[in-house]
């Protein structure tokens, strides 16, 4: 599902998300869905995506009627369906062994038998709406849940007058008691929790925007703007009109290995960077210990609020960020999100919030003339119009790189000039569902693969089941030796100012170079 599409859903559905995330209005509803989630959909509903392409969601759709049998079961009509818990969808998290059954289940070839088929899918169907019906148990509001509450409505409210009985109340206890079970809880008093929590707003508006102090300050929740500027150097060490000159030597956390292995291009060194060891390409590896950038090693899908709270961080910055992330993360520190996944315009973005104007020209420049002189290698093939496929095998299918989105396929189809083949050039996603029949009708003349790699699921099962159909024997680049497999940590998610050039490198290795790394 690619940004800006919309889709009707005439039946009931079920729609399991096997890989990525991405933002949805379901209904009117904005909705954020991530690997390992099952939203079911009463028919009749419209799915408008909001953000898909870099996110790389991807998933299977079940749809289904709802039947009733009356007069001894003779007659069968339609019956309604509505979800259990929500207005027209329900989000429920699946558990990684039902994942790896559901896995398997599509892994497996059709039963030459119908009925057998029509039970199978019965009973995956049977299985989903197990987890969809499943309630959670409802207890009394306790003391912690009633300052988490009363938090929550610092958070929305903190550009407004908040007292401490508006807040004791929310939690449903006396004055005093409230001041010390937050104290309790949180570490500190409320007074500071909020303080502290408005200076990081501030933090955001004087690096973002240029509004005035004055402007900021009320905004933060501040009527004053001298209390606001004693508080704010309290807290920072500066007052607001310095702040940003110091930001280069704050202590930075990254959301992602992309912005570190950027931010030290420039000369900023991260304290810390949050990565999956599995997909941690090698030359970052090597980069972050060079520079001694404590990893904070988290698994896939996964951000840990607490080992970045741990880390102590005094500017959080990322890329994308789901809003309930954001909102935990913004009682830690001020947060920067939203930046790009390009490396070249990662690193605009970042010379204007860090005063790494010179730096930035000068890597920018550096990065193209890396690939001029990577075009004029792969001149010949260029100019043939060769058609250069990325073929992504999942342990649920099979995608392909489109050739208009961002990262590797910049790279390859926008600033490389490499053709896509001509069948898939209709592809608007970074990644597109590929059938076998797709890739065999697209036939490129030079394919790369990658086995894509995930914890707890392996790809190599569909990489065999492919390599023994006919399709992928007849392929041109089978044929010709001309297939040629790639890793996940580089060309997925280590295409940074560095890993750039070396992507490159393998292209030019591979599309003219000595090819002994081809199909087997």
């Amino acid at each position: 599902m690619t940004a800006g599409a919309v889709h009707y859903l005439p039946c009931h559905a079920l729609i399991v998300i096997t890989d990525g995330q991405a933002i949805w209005n379901i209904n009117g509803h904005r909705i954020h869905v991530a690997f390992g989630e099952l939203i079911a959909i009463e028919q009749n509903s419209v799915i408008k995506v909001l953000e898909g392409g870099s996110l790389d969601a991807a998933g299977w759709q079940i749809q289904f009627q709802t039947y009733a049998l009356f007069n001894n079961a003779q007659e069968v009509m339609k019956c309604e369906w509505h979800v259990p818990a929500g207005n027209t969808f329900q989000k429920v998290q699946l558990t990684g062994g039902f994942l790896t059954s559901i896995s398997d289940h599509l892994r497996e070839e059709l039963p030459d038998e119908v009925g057998r088929s029509m039970v199978e899918n019965q009973h995956l169907l049977y299985g989903l709406l197990t987890y969809v019906y499943r309630t959670q148990p409802s207890e009394p509001q306790t003391i912690e849940e009633g300052i988490k509450q009363s938090i929550a409505y610092m958070q929305e409210h903190y550009d407004e007058v908040i007292t401490r009985e508006q807040l004791a109340r929310i939690a449903g206890i006396s004055q005093w008691h409230y001041s010390r079970k937050f104290s309790e809880l949180c570490g500190k008093r409320p007074s500071d929790y909020l303080a502290a929590y408005r200076i990081y707003r501030a933090q955001e508006q004087l690096l973002l925007t240029s509004a005035k102090f004055q402007e900021i300050a009320k905004k933060s929740g501040f009527e004053d703007v001298h209390y606001f500027s004693r508080r704010f150097k309290h807290f920072t060490g500066v007052s607001p009109k310095n702040y940003a000159k110091t930001l280069q030597r704050r202590r930075v956390v990254s959301m992602s290995p992309l912005s570190a292995e950027v931010l030290i291009e420039l000369g900023i060194i991260p304290h810390a960077v949050m990565v999956t060891p599995l997909l941690l390409s090698g030359h970052q590896r090597q980069l972050f210990k060079q520079h001694q950038v404590e990893l904070l090693e988290v698994p896939q899908y996964v951000i840990n609020i607490e080992r970045i709270q741990q880390a102590r961080p005094e500017l959080i910055i990322g890329h994308y960020l789901t809003e309930d992330t954001k909102k935990k993360l913004r009682t830690i520190a001020p947060i920067i999100t939203g930046l790009t996944l390009d490396a070249d315009l990662l690193l605009t973005q970042f010379a204007e919030l860090f005063d790494k104007r010179e730096e930035a020209v000068k890597r920018q420049l550096q990065m193209k003339n890396e690939v001029n002189a990577a075009k004029q290698q792969l001149k010949a093939i260029i100019q043939s119009a060769a058609a250069v496929m990325v073929l992504r095998v999942e342990p649920f299918g099979y995608r392909y790189l489109g050739g208009d989105s961002t990262g590797v396929s910049q790279l390859l189809y926008q600033q490389l000039g490499l053709s896509l083949p001509e069948s898939l050039k209709a592809g608007e996603a970074w990644f597109n569902p590929c059938s076998i029949e797709q890739l065999y009708t697209a036939d490129p003349d030079y394919l790369f693969v990658e086995i894509r790699v995930m914890e707890n699921f392996r790809a190599e099962e569909n990489m065999e089941k492919l390599k023994e159909s006919s399709q992928w024997k007849n392929l041109r680049a089978v044929q010709h030796n001309r297939v040629f497999y790639i890793e996940t940590s580089l060309w997925i998610d280590g295409c940074g100012v560095v890993g750039q050039k070396i992507i490159m490198e393998q292209v030019v290795s591979c599309l003219i170079g000595p090819q002994t790394d081809g199909a087997q």
